[in-house]
């Protein structure tokens, strides 16, 4: 029989189940520790309340050992996932208890009317039981995205020995009186009860407590999780249960994240239902130490609502510990899919920085919609996970990612802030991620916007879907099967009677590519079968002429072929380049070797015509002819 020890006040948390349950992801607020050098050993988690007393009885709170080697403002600072707005609402609320008297301060950072570190209204007054401490910030309006909390500001440090500050219950409101009614909960640090399931407690030392991740990378980038210290004197059912309704009439898959140091069994278990309790192992064994790896448990022998559940992540009977073992789990979550989540990709991303102007101390950053630790578009200098290094002195700077396949944006910047990026505004960079690899850009050429337009008359057009398919890359991939990329799909320009088909593609890189038109799923619904694709070269933003559905060029002449068409000269060229052409030219684009645009003529016709490039400096450069029909040539020029 389980001898359950309650650890904790129940609390009931009621979800809707249409959609997969978040049991719990045990997710607070992310603490990042302000410490000092190396000797500085100072840490905070999320443990049980150890006195809860007074004003103060609540279930958990941070517990900040603070090192004698630390700094005056130790403690942490947050950006917040909601921002604080202190417009009404202008006196911050902390509950502390604390072994000595020392003056304790807060920190808003990052709004508009300017940051503010303010001591507490009155001093702390009290040792060893809970006191709530008011900071004024009735000088300042706007909203805020940063805190930070400094809970035993002593300038100089005299400790001598580590000492030991509990904290709870960060919230805001107006008015300066202690234990007043919050407005707004910044943090309160509850998260579902853990009621340790142990033998007999006067030789079972297991616990439970919320540390941060030790190791977010993987399944798992999540700030939090669970700290399950194993007693070698334990019992093999060792874990918790709660009290959490969970109900697994559509939903019947509980998923679990372990870290753990063994192979051993993991169990779970729902009970109180009207189906009948079940006590389950994982569907597939656990392969893996040292790293996370997803658990999944098949409920689907029962149905309905169940009140409480049981974790045991190390079901090992008899159990054969010589010493304490210490695991982690996180992010339970019931959904209907019974496939475990698998490891991300790892993705290097590399950028080159020659002549970028980069100076000596400047960072190199990524940001973009990644998600997970790097961030959606976090602010450059923000995230350390998104700072690129250059291991090799090189000047090609490296980020090594963990991400989920997908399609990204991003871009790369130098420095904190949005003011120092590539370029401003669109494009974004974009890569779509389907396997471990390599991406390499270079800084400041910008991916290529192409437009592609597409006659369907006299196709015999049915329902469609109209696509390009080709060799881009990106989201667009490599010769995706028609029909089964959203991002190759072509849209019907207005007016629709027309039968012109557009798409307007944002490319890597400019390069040369290879495509052709499809009308519907399969590679048997393209213009033609079997060679010759179109071929064009792209090396700016561009929107050609429309094609025509099923027009073949002859044999050995393509979009990109009308070099036997146009004739420059001299090269190289010192100021008049002479263009000759037979056939009637759109426009003529001169690029350097970066791809910025450096001249452009339009409606150029044909025959003989002149263009002075003594302005541009001397050097290589890309000169492309546009014409109406649809095709391209590029040829090199060198200028001197």
């Amino acid at each position: 029989m389980k001898k359950k020890l309650l650890i904790f006040i129940l609390l009931l948390t009621s979800f809707g189940f249409s959609k997969a349950q978040i049991v719990s992801d045990f997710e607070v607020i992310k603490m990042n520790l302000m410490v000092g050098g190396a000797d500085d050993q100072s840490s905070m988690t999320v443990v049980p309340n150890p006195d809860p007393s007074g004003i103060n009885t609540s279930k958990w709170v941070v517990k900040f050992v603070r090192d004698k080697n630390g700094v005056p403002w130790g403690g942490f600072w947050s950006a917040l996932p909601t921002t604080v707005d202190v417009t009404d609402n202008k006196y911050v609320h902390v509950k502390v208890w604390k072994p000595r008297i020392s003056p304790i301060k807060f920190k808003l950072e990052g709004g508009a009317a300017g940051n503010l570190e303010i001591f507490s209204m009155t001093p702390q007054a009290t040792t060893g039981v809970w006191e709530e401490m008011v900071f004024d910030f009735t000088s300042k309006t706007g909203t805020y995205p940063i805190v930070s909390f400094m809970p035993d500001f002593e300038d100089p440090l005299t400790l001598t020995d580590d000492i030991v500050i509990y904290f709870d219950d960060i919230m805001i409101n107006n008015d300066p009186t202690p234990n007043s009614a919050a407005v707004y909960v910044i943090e309160d640090y509850e998260i579902m009860p853990l009621n340790l399931m142990i033998g007999d407690p006067t030789v079972d030392s297991s616990s439970m407590t919320l540390v941060p991740n030790p190791d977010p990378t993987g399944i798992n980038s999540s700030n939090w999780v669970v700290k399950f210290v194993r007693d070698k004197d334990g019992v093999p059912w060792g874990g918790f249960w709660s009290p959490t309704a969970v109900d697994v009439t559509t939903n019947q898959y509980m998923h679990v994240k372990v870290w753990k140091p063994r192979i051993s069994p993991i169990k779970f278990k729902i009970e109180g239902g009207t189906a009948g309790n079940l006590e389950i192992f994982s569907t597939s064994p656990q392969i893996s130490t040292g790293m996370w790896e997803d658990m999944v448990f098949d409920f689907t022998s029962k149905t309905g609502a169940y009140p409480t559940v049981d974790l045991m992540p190390d079901f090992e009977d008899p159990l054969t510990l010589t010493a304490d073992m210490t695991m982690y789990f996180d992010d339970i979550i019931l959904n209907n899919d019974p496939n475990p989540i698998v490891p991300p990709i790892e993705l290097i991303m590399n950028v080159d920085m020659h002549g970028s102007g980069l100076t000596a101390g400047q960072l190199v950053y990524l940001a973009g919609d990644f998600g997970g630790i790097y961030g959606t578009w976090s602010q450059p200098g923000s995230n350390t996970n998104n700072e690129m290094t250059d291991a090799n002195n090189d000047s090609i700077y490296s980020l090594t990612m963990n991400l989920n396949a997908g399609n990204y944006n991003f871009k790369f910047f130098k420095d904190a802030g949005w003011d120092n990026g590539e370029w401003t505004g669109d494009p974004n960079r974009k890569a779509s991620i389907t396997s471990s690899g390599t991406l390499t850009y270079k800084w400041g050429v910008k991916p290529a916007v192409a437009t592609f337009k597409v006659n369907m008359k006299g196709s015999g057009l049915t329902t469609g879907p109209v696509s390009i398919v080709g060799n881009f890359g990106g989201i667009y991939g490599t010769w995706s099967e028609p029909g089964t990329n959203a991002a190759d799909t072509m849209t019907a320009a207005l007016p629709v009677t027309d039968s012109i088909y557009t798409i307007t593609m944002t490319l890597d890189s400019i390069g040369a590519y290879q495509f052709k038109f499809f009308d519907g799923a399969g590679w048997s619904t393209g213009e033609w079968t079997g060679d010759p694709n179109r071929k064009v070269t792209i090396l700016r933003d561009t929107t050609f002429a429309v094609f025509k559905w099923g027009q073949k060029f002859p044999d050995g002449i393509s979009e990109s072929s009308l070099a036997g068409k146009i004739r420059t000269y001299p090269n190289p060229v010192k100021e008049v380049l002479n263009i000759t052409t037979s056939t009637e030219l759109q426009q003529v684009v001169i690029t350097n070797m970066v791809g910025q645009d450096v001249f452009r003529l339009n409606n150029v016709g044909l025959g003989q015509k002149t263009i002075n490039i003594s302005q541009l400096t001397n050097g290589m450069y890309f000169i492309t002819f546009y014409g109406k029909s649809g095709g391209q040539f590029t040829q090199k020029i060198l200028k001197y």
